[in-house]
C-alpha cells in the first residue's frame, strides 16, 4: 500500500530508545503508510527540525510535523491522521467522542510508562525524550497489570502446585523490598517493573499451562528479567 500524497510532507519523530515506538513507526513504513525518510528518531533529528516542534509536548505525545505547512499533530491525533489517510473508512470512527476518550486514556498510560514497559534506557548521545514522571498513570499501569496478572494466574490455578506457592512467596518478598526504596519515583519504577514481569509470567503460565514445570520455568525466567530491569535501582533497595 502506497502512502497518500497528504503524507509526502509529513515527518514523524519517535523515541529511538523505545522499542515500542520503534516497532509501531517501523510498522507504518513496512505497511507503506509512511516513507522511510519521513521517519526520524529524536537522537538523529536535525536541530532545525527539533526547533519547529513543541519539544516538551513531543516527549509525551509523538509529533507528526508537516514540512509544507509547519503544522504539527501530536499523540493520538498524529496516529489518527496516519491511519485515516491509509484506511479512510476509519476516519468517522476517529471522530467519535467515546472512542477518542478511550484511546486518549490508553495512550496516556502507555506513553508515561513506555520506558518501564520496554525497559529502555536513556540514549548515550542526542536528545533524551523520556516522559515526565506521572504518579497517577504509573500506579494506574501497575494496578492494571496486577489485575490482569492475577486473573490469568487464577485461570491457570487448577494446574499449578508448589511452584505457584514459590512464585507467590517471591512476589511477596519483592513487594516488601520495594517498600524500602526511599525515592517515590524510584519506588514506582520498581513496582512498575515488577508488575510488568508478573504480567509476562502470568501470560506464559496461562498459555503453557498444560506443559510440565511451566510455573517453575517461568518463575526462573521472571527472576532473571526482574534482575535485569532493576540494575539501576539495586543501590536503593534497602
Amino acid at each position: 500500500m502506497k502512502s497518500s500524497k497528504n503524507m509526502d510532507s509529513k515527518v514523524i519523530i519517535y523515541d529511538d530508545v523505545c522499542p515500542l515506538c520503534k516497532a509501531y513507526t517501523s510498522g507504518f513504513v513496512q505497511a507503506g503508510w509512511l516513507r522511510p525518510e519521513n521517519r526520524i528518531g529524536f537522537a538523529e533529528a536535525p536541530p532545525e527540525l527539533i526547533r519547529r516542534i513543541d519539544v516538551d509536548r513531543a516527549r509525551h505525545e509523538i509529533p507528526l510535523y508537516d514540512r509544507a505547512t509547519g503544522e504539527t499533530l501530536y499523540g493520538k491525533e498524529a496516529l489518527f491522521f496516519i491511519i485515516g489517510e491509509a484506511i479512510p473508512v476509519f476516519k468517522p470512527v476517529f471522530r467519535l467522542r467515546l472512542f477518542r476518550a478511550i484511546v486518549f486514556g490508553l495512550y496516556q498510560i502507555i506513553t508515561y510508562n513506555r520506558r518501564i514497559i520496554a525497559n529502555s534506557r536513556p540514549p548515550a548521545n542526542g536528545f533524551d525524550c523520556a516522559p515526565d514522571f506521572n504518579g497517577f498513570y504509573r500506579w494506574l499501569y501497575i494496578g492494571i497489570m496486577g489485575v490482569f496478572a492475577s486473573l490469568l494466574l487464577y485461570r491457570a490455578a487448577p494446574v499449578v502446585d508448589l511452584s505457584s506457592t514459590i512464585l507467590a512467596l517471591l512476589t511477596g518478598i519483592a513487594i516488601i523490598r520495594g517498600c524500602f526504596i526511599e525515592r517515590f519515583s524510584m519506588q514506582t519504577d520498581y513496582f512498575g517493573h515488577l508488575a510488568t514481569v508478573l504480567f509476562i509470567i502470568a501470560m506464559l503460565n496461562f498459555s503453557l499451562q498444560n506443559f510440565p514445570l511451566t510455573v517453575l520455568a517461568t518463575t526462573c525466567l521472571g527472576i532473571w528479567l526482574f534482575y535485569r530491569r532493576i540494575k539501576g535501582l539495586r543501590s536503593q533497595l534497602w
